[in-house]
């Protein structure tokens, strides 16, 4: 049975060997598209059935160009990998397939313990094979096409693409009645280089936490003119929290709970061990 393919952007600088990142260790049950952010390189270096070269100065500019390409095009979902991102061919097949046996509308891979990263949420929880989430950070998303459809237009408000991940994202999902999202652990990647996004300051003036207001602003917007997909939880788990780096000490508290469950389940298995 003929089933719509995927997509798996992936980005390069227009010097070094693209996609070197990728281990290639089987054929992709899903289409490439490689984007060089140089703007330099007018022809693709590798066979792929998309490319584009526009120079680009991070994440959101990157997507909302994407978007712009591939808006008509037919596909199921689509995903987004820097190039500092180090995974195999077959473990994205993977991720594919279990995104589709759980129906989830946007989810990412599992972070490596050895990899950078700002948010402890991702990295990767041995004995899962999903564990669901709030948002899906925006490093490695994969989103449903409607779902992309319908953030597209607003990656003009952030050209980091941070803020989309933490509220623009969920916003919409509740807007559309896709709200599956999770994180798979079955599959992981390393995140291979420093975080490079704060403090820089745009061409739009803007830094990434000034991006992340304006997005935050137009979120509370759509969610004043849609209320009654809005409920109580939803403001306290998205809407009104605050974008910080690590945990904030209220979220911490919350987790004392499943502690003490995690710590009960240890103690039992080793107990059959």
């Amino acid at each position: 049975m003929h089933r719509t393919k995927s997509i798996v952007a992936i980005t390069w600088d227009g010097k070094s060997n693209p996609m070197d990142h990728i281990h290639f260790d089987a054929e992709p049950e899903f289409d490439w598209l490689l984007y060089d952010y140089s703007g330099k390189v007018d022809q693709s270096p590798t066979e792929t059935p998309y490319y584009l070269s526009i120079k680009s100065e991070c994440k959101g500019d990157i997507m909302g160009n994407i978007y712009e390409e591939i808006k008509d095009k037919i596909f199921s979902h689509i995903g987004f990998l820097d190039d500092d991102l180090i995974i195999s061919v077959s473990d994205l097949n993977r991720l594919f397939f279990i995104a589709t046996i759980e129906k989830l509308d946007v989810f990412q891979p599992s972070l490596h313990h050895d990899s950078f990263y700002s948010f402890r949420q991702f990295i990767h929880k041995p004995g899962f094979l999903i564990k669901e989430t709030n948002w899906v950070e925006i490093m490695a998303p994969f989103y449903e096409k409607e779902i992309f459809l319908s953030i597209g237009p607003y990656f003009k408000y952030s050209i980091s693409g941070q803020g989309v991940d933490v509220y623009l994202v969920p916003t919409v999902q509740r807007l559309l009645g896709k709200t599956n999202t999770a994180v798979i652990h079955a599959v992981q990647l390393k995140h291979a280089r420093p975080l490079r996004t704060d403090n820089r300051v745009f061409s739009n003036g803007q830094t990434n936490l000034d991006e992340i207001r304006i997005i935050h602003e137009l979120c509370l917007k759509l969610v004043e003119s849609n209320s009654v997909h809005f409920d109580r939880k939803f403001h306290v788990n998205i809407l009104n929290r605050k974008y910080v780096h690590g945990v904030p000490l209220a979220y911490k508290i919350q987790r004392i709970p499943r502690m003490l469950r995690n710590l009960y389940k240890l103690i039992v298995d080793a107990s059959y061990r």
